[in-house]
């Protein structure tokens, strides 16, 4: 069976689009919210104990969660404030403090600051 250079090129199509589709993020239950500098709210759900904090993962990288999840690390606690990490990419920090003040750190760059908001239901 040999296949004509159009049915080559549409099968190409097909598996290129579907290599690039990428699903919804995941839809949480927000008790939070972090308003960024740049203007945009991110809601995120803080854990009962405030140990974990989780975001919907808005990554287009193939294979990315659907959650990033941000555990407390005890032993960092600076001042006011306190810091968090992911699991899966240590690198990738989070600094929340009790002004409401929230900094994303990536490889210890400041990749984002901001501040919590209270949540709009």
């Amino acid at each position: 069976m040999t296949m004509t250079k159009c049915e080559i090129m549409a099968l190409a199509g097909v598996l290129f689009m579907a290599g690039c589709s990428v699903g919804e993020p995941a839809h949480i239950t927000a008790n939070g919210m972090v308003k960024w500098s740049d203007g945009q709210t991110e809601g995120m759900h803080i854990s009962q104990t405030g140990s974990s904090l989780t975001f919907a993962n808005h990554s287009n990288e193939v294979g990315a969660p659907p959650l990033v999840i941000f555990a407390r690390i005890d032993s960092a606690r600076n001042d006011d404030c306190e810091y968090f990490y992911v699991e899966t990419a240590v690198k990738e920090r989070l600094k929340v403090c009790e002004t409401g003040e929230v900094t994303l750190f990536n490889r210890g760059k400041v990749i984002k600051v901001g501040h919590m908001v209270k949540p709009r239901y």
